[in-house]
């Protein structure tokens, strides 16, 4: 059984926003073919108490809809923090969206006091069963105490997850706690928190795994969203904190070897797609000097990039283009390692160069795909890129597409 800890950021009260970063995650703990995938207190909200009233909702929302269609299409449970309207109140819940089940949801019994005028507690702990193993939640405050944490586990559980809003301070307690708690129980302890501004406090990250001994398994940084994947039965664990940022001369050798990489695993599948010539070292580090290139980092090593900017080779005038009268950006030298590919990479670097189009006005998108990789025209035509005619580049004996997508 594998589980997904996300340690997210969200944004105050933009529910919609929160919910899309939250599918993103998703998405990530699929590739990695997680069982179940869990997040913060109050995620899709943010920490806010103060806005709960306005903001709560019923399990059954449909803006929920996409989290069940992910479970149900993937076979994951997927666990999201969020304020619901109970009989006389508010409670802080996980809303628990399971593989063709009804939804369900667990809520907080025991509030801080900080909590108490705005919400109320919930009645009953709810478990989830995955693969035969027994899991228990909890919320943030209760599951510091002692009490509360013992009569849970005494209830034939396998594996203790806390889904939390710390800050430095209450990770520093919390990490002592379920360290010690983990070790003499003789179970293991994940506890996921949120980064960034909530309410009137900073959450801390360092979202944490401990194995049944009370030792720590896996942990993520203070300050970036990310996933830890921990396996129950094998006590594997890998963890992915994901930043796109732009490229500088300090990367250009690790870019470069990139490249190469890229090129050479083209080849040993009898595709030439880029040659002696192409890319060079020359030609990357011009995309870096000109502030086009964007490196895509793994737990701060460089695993992939793209190049983003309205430049046009002179062999596009030969396609005719749908959109000419309008504001293009491009998309040239998109590559992942070969040791990270077929894990969803290419796809987060193309949502971030869609997403910045679309916040920079331009009304399509170009880029050229070797007739021959027939993989990476595929994924294009799934993200609706159309083949708008073949583009000629020196030294290749078959075609480029040249490919066209429309942003509005």
């Amino acid at each position: 059984m594998k589980i997904c800890l996300a340690q997210t950021q969200s944004k105050a009260g933009n529910i919609q926003d929160n919910i899309a970063n939250h599918l993103k995650f998703v998405e990530r703990a699929i590739v990695y073919k997680a069982d179940l995938i869990i997040f913060p207190e109050l995620s899709i909200t943010n920490y806010e108490p103060k806005l709960a009233k306005t903001l709560a909702t019923k399990v059954d929302d449909n803006i929920f809809e996409p989290f069940q269609k992910l479970s149900s299409e993937h076979g994951v449970v997927v666990c999201v923090g969020m304020p619901t309207n109970a009989t006389n109140g508010i409670n802080i819940s996980l809303l628990i969206f399971q593989p063709n089940k009804e939804r369900d949801v667990y809520s907080k019994q025991l509030l801080h006091q900080d909590e108490e005028p705005y919400f109320l507690a919930g009645y009953k702990q709810t478990m989830l069963t995955i693969k035969a193993n027994q899991i228990a939640l909890g919320i943030c405050y209760e599951t510091l105490q002692e009490d509360h944490f013992v009569n849970t586990i005494q209830k034939g559980v396998d594996i203790y997850i806390a889904s939390v809003a710390k800050s430095k301070k209450g990770i520093e307690e919390a990490s002592e706690f379920f360290s010690k708690m983990a070790k003499a129980q003789g179970l293991p302890i994940m506890m996921v928190n949120c980064i960034g501004a909530c309410d009137d406090f900073v959450s801390a990250g360092q979202s944490t795994v401990w194995n049944a001994k009370g030792e720590l398994v896996s942990q993520l940084d203070a300050t970036n969203q990310g996933i830890i994947i921990y396996d129950f039965e094998t006590e594997w664990s890998e963890k992915e904190q994901l930043t796109i940022e732009k490229g500088n001369a300090s990367d250009l050798d690790s870019l470069f070897k990139i490249y190469k990489a890229a090129k050479e695993a083209l080849e040993d599948n009898n595709i030439y797609q880029w040659t002696d010539n192409y890319p060079t070292r020359q030609i990357i580090g011009n995309d870096i000097e000109s502030d086009v290139l964007y490196v895509l980092k793994s737990n701060n090593e460089i695993i992939g990039a793209i190049n983003i900017s309205e430049d046009q080779e002179a062999e596009y005038k030969a396609v005719d283009w749908q959109f000419n009268e309008t504001k293009v950006l491009v998309i040239h030298r998109l590559v992942i390692h070969p040791k990270s590919q077929k894990r969803g990479y290419a796809k987060l670097l193309m949502d971030f160069a869609e997403k910045y189009a679309k916040q920079n006005n331009f009304t399509s998108i170009r880029l050229d795909a070797y007739s021959q990789n027939k993989r990476v025209v595929e994924f294009y035509k799934r993200r609706d890129y159309f083949i708008r005619g073949e583009i000629y580049f020196p030294e290749r004996e078959y075609p480029f597409y040249g490919m066209e997508k429309a942003l509005f």
